[in-house]
């Protein structure tokens, strides 16, 4: 008796000569041959298929493997392009201070800290405090620079820079909560890093809509993102940002994809204050002749307006 293999052949061999118009059934003598034909028909094919399918490394694609590698690539170059974009306004909060209970705070409950960087432009230019909320806004505005251009790559690149990048800069969010300001609950630095993921979604779609429709819209961004809405913000440093968002993304736009990360960081390490002193160059020339007195700081008009508002309370 044949094998269940060797009917399953004989089987598909009738089909095959019914569908070619043979109208008589073969022979018993002819399906005795095809019969004990069959099995070394069938190890010969599969034998056969085996070698055609059999995979050799000096076959496999070049692109696989300079796949892994570029995975590794943009791991290491996006950690240090972050690195770059958490830089400006970085911040500290010593235990020293925690122990002490120095640590200051806004009026909305806040910590403020204190910069690593004392002259940087964010936090004595454009007076902004050096606290959790303005580091990681100001961070995400060098974040949201780079992913502008990185959607120019293609689309796979584009996830792959894209998340690991983010990646990056929630895991320093998490350690600055647990480190900086002392939040040991896993549970509540999860709701806050949702809550930073919800912002970073509305920044991208507020600094979009602020490219396509103008600078009063991208000032408008930046005045409710990164101020807090401040009525006391200085528009001198909106003009000043909106020029610098600006600048940088033309930048950016004519470097190279091949050496995207190095050219990235070294457009995003030039001073934004350079766009400040330049709108204070027309307010000097016209006091070289009369008033010498200097245009005013953000501090030095927060205190003003601080001092106006308490008068006001007490009539």
């Amino acid at each position: 008796m044949a094998c269940q293999t060797c009917r399953l052949h004989a089987r598909s061999m009738l089909r095959s000569a019914l569908g070619a118009g043979v109208a008589a059934a073969p022979s018993p003598a002819a399906r005795k041959v095809a019969t004990s034909s069959a099995p070394a028909t069938v190890r010969s094919t599969t034998t056969t298929t085996r070698i055609q399918t059999a995979r050799h490394f000096s076959s496999s694609s070049p692109r696989h493997i300079l796949g892994l590698r570029d995975s590794y690539r943009v791991v290491g170059a996006s950690e240090r392009l972050f690195k770059v974009c958490a830089k400006p306004a970085d911040y500290r909060i010593t235990d020293e201070e925690r122990k002490q209970d120095r640590v200051q705070k806004r009026d909305d409950g806040e910590e403020i800290g204190k910069a690593k960087d004392a002259e940087n432009a964010w936090n004595k230019t454009f007076g902004l405090q050096p606290s959790f909320s303005t580091w990681s806004h100001v961070t995400m505005l060098h974040l949201y620079l780079i992913n502008a251009r990185l959607r120019c790559f293609d689309r796979d690149e584009y996830r792959n820079w894209s998340q690991q990048l983010i990646d990056h800069f929630f895991f320093e969010c998490e350690k600055k909560m647990h480190l900086d300001h002392n939040i040991t609950s896993s549970a509540l630095r999860q709701r806050y890093l949702k809550d930073i993921f919800v912002q970073w979604r509305g920044l991208l779609l507020a600094y979009d809509e602020g490219l396509v429709k103008g600078d009063a819209v991208l000032a408008s961004a930046v005045w409710r993102n990164l101020f807090k809405g401040d009525p006391h913000a200085d528009p001198r440093a909106l003009v000043a940002i909106v020029g610098w968002i600006r600048a940088s993304l033309a930048a950016l736009e004519g470097a190279s994809d091949l050496t995207f990360a190095q050219q990235a960081a070294e457009i995003l390490e030039k001073p934004v204050d350079v766009f400040w002193t330049r709108l204070e160059a027309p307010f000097l020339s016209d006091q070289e002749g009369g008033d010498k007195t200097l245009p005013q700081t953000p501090q030095q008009v927060k205190a003003k307006a601080a001092a106006a508002d308490k008068v006001a309370a007490t009539l």
